[in-house]
């Protein structure tokens, strides 16, 4: 839960200079993901093109399983905070806001 929070804090407040590589990073990781699952889903596919439906290696059930792969996420709370984004105005104020902008007092 904790992990979760922190996340929704760099979205919503990812115009601030201090969090600016947080948020690179954690849109690498997710470009990364999206990566992995894309190769699995081709993957799948230039299976079912070479043997078809048939059992896989090791005796897994083959496109089948390779299909079920798709579905695993490995970095799932990276994925759900994108859809629980607050609203600017919703927004509270940040106590030392300075801090976060690399401002010298």
């Amino acid at each position: 839960m904790r992990q979760r929070a922190g996340l929704l804090f760099i979205e919503s407040y990812r115009e601030l200079p201090l969090l600016a590589w947080p948020r690179k990073l954690i849109d690498k990781m997710v470009e990364m993901e999206q990566q992995l699952l894309l190769f699995r889903h081709h993957h799948a596919r230039m299976v079912e093109r070479m043997i078809g439906r048939r059992v896989g290696t090791g005796g897994s059930s083959g496109v089948d399983y390779l299909d079920a792969t798709t579905k695993a996420r490995i970095f799932t709370d990276l994925w759900q905070v994108r859809s629980i984004l607050v609203k600017r105005d919703a927004l509270p104020e940040l106590e030392d806001s300075d801090f976060y902008g690399f401002t010298s007092g």
